[in-house]
């Protein structure tokens, strides 16, 4: 495949485009000197002619949403019809039954991106679009720095999954493979999907 990858100077961005890379797809490396995400113009051209883009962007002034809507209407006209976005853990549902985001002790430093990336989900599960989008959420704590180890589990859920001691947890390594792997397979079309050991 011919991929974009939007962002791919940040941690997660820079592992599926080197994990896409490894695999042998084509692979477009953006930053924000490339394109602007709040510009559908500007996404046009920068992704033209690929069969799908992978957005991992984040910033203050609610970059994310806006980053997103700006996507959705530049896609189709850019000859897109596949979005994979790598969207926050924060959003999940805790054992309690609200989300992550909005437990008391949410930790402050990061409540601004984890609410930008819930109101990125949202806004996917109400687009009238045609691309088919999937929305990746890591582990709500414990995306840890890391490389692949090709054992995971991917599932379209908004509970974390967790292994036999209760916690959740991945690498980035495997992180960016359940990416390219949901690319490659057509999988968690239209949904949100979550990744964890």
């Amino acid at each position: 495949m011919k991929i974009a990858v939007i962002g791919a100077t940040g941690n997660l961005g820079g592992a599926v485009a080197r994990e896409a890379t490894t695999r042998g797809h084509e692979v477009t490396a953006l930053s924000s000197r490339d394109v602007d995400v709040l510009d559908p113009a500007s996404i046009k051209t920068a992704v033209a002619g690929h069969d799908a883009v992978v957005a991992s962007v984040k910033g203050a002034d609610h970059l994310v949403p806006r980053g997103l809507a700006a996507l959705l209407d530049a896609l189709p006209d850019a000859g897109v019809d596949r979005l994979l976005f790598v969207g926050g853990g924060g959003s999940l549902t805790s054992p309690e039954g609200g989300r992550f985001v909005d437990s008391p002790g949410f930790p402050a430093q990061y409540l601004e991106t984890a609410l930008d990336q819930a109101a990125a989900l949202d806004l996917l599960r109400a687009a009238d679009t045609t691309v088919d989008w999937s929305y990746v959420s890591p582990p709500p704590v414990h995306l840890v720095q890391g490389d692949k180890t090709g054992g995971y589990r991917a599932e379209a859920t908004d509970t974390p999954l967790t292994d036999g001691r209760g916690e959740s947890r991945i690498s980035t390594g495997d992180f960016a493979s359940a990416i390219v792997d949901a690319l490659e397979r057509r999988a968690f079309v239209r949904q949100r999907f979550t990744v964890a050991y």
